[in-house]
């Protein structure tokens, strides 16, 4: 849910129109100021006060304010609203893992002291083994730390997508990463004669 923050005097916290509610499934009564909705562990509500909501209605429908136009340029709601990757405070050194393997380098931080920089280089090094660089050096991870599953109702049917066409060089790059996933047995090959979902392309961070 994508909100637009406003620098602005208002008597209300957020305002949410009826795609967010529908996205929370939930149900609204202005009568009863309540608002039902469902969650993992039940039915979550949240409740209003009427002395609070009766000032915030005089407040919204008085004069006060009126004749102020606040201009909003160049905001674009729609394409790439993801947050942005936090920066280093501090400029970093890359260190190999290995002496002499520049491919496969470690950062620390360069205002540490020589002592303190040459312990954790020192410790980095005696446990790279708990370092992966491949899919392949991830043989297998206990569900017990982690586990991926889709968050499907099984009160829904099932749906079987049109096969998209892909240009070239994204189908190339699909058949390269399920080859790689196989290859390190993440993955493997199921048929499905009622559920057919299309791959989907995200952009990482180096721009690949």
């Amino acid at each position: 849910m994508t909100f637009l923050v406003v620098d602005t005097p208002s008597s209300y916290n957020a305002i949410i129109g009826r795609p967010g509610l529908n996205l929370l499934e939930a149900i609204v009564s202005t009568r009863h100021l309540l608002m039902k909705f469902p969650t993992r562990f039940g039915v979550g509500e949240v409740r209003g006060d009427q002395e609070v909501a009766r000032r915030c209605y005089k407040t919204a429908i008085s004069d006060k304010g009126k004749g102020k136009v606040l201009s909003i340029a160049n905001m674009e709601l729609r394409g790439d609203m993801g947050p942005e990757r936090p920066q280093p405070v501090e400029d970093v050194l890359q260190v190999p893992i290995e002496e002499g393997n520049t491919e496969r380098v470690l950062q620390v931080g360069s205002q540490l002291g020589e002592a303190e920089k040459e312990e954790l280089i020192t410790f980095l090094r005696d446990n790279k083994d708990v370092f992966a660089w491949l899919a392949e050096e991830v043989p297998g991870i206990r569900s017990e730390v982690m586990v991926h599953k889709l968050s499907v109702d099984p009160a829904r049917p099932p749906i079987r997508q049109k096969k998209r066409n892909f240009a070239p060089e994204r189908q190339q790059a699909i058949a390269e990463e399920v080859s790689k996933l196989m290859q390190a047995g993440f993955i493997q090959e199921v048929h499905y004669s009622d559920w057919l979902a299309n791959p989907v392309l995200v952009k990482k961070a180096n721009g690949k």
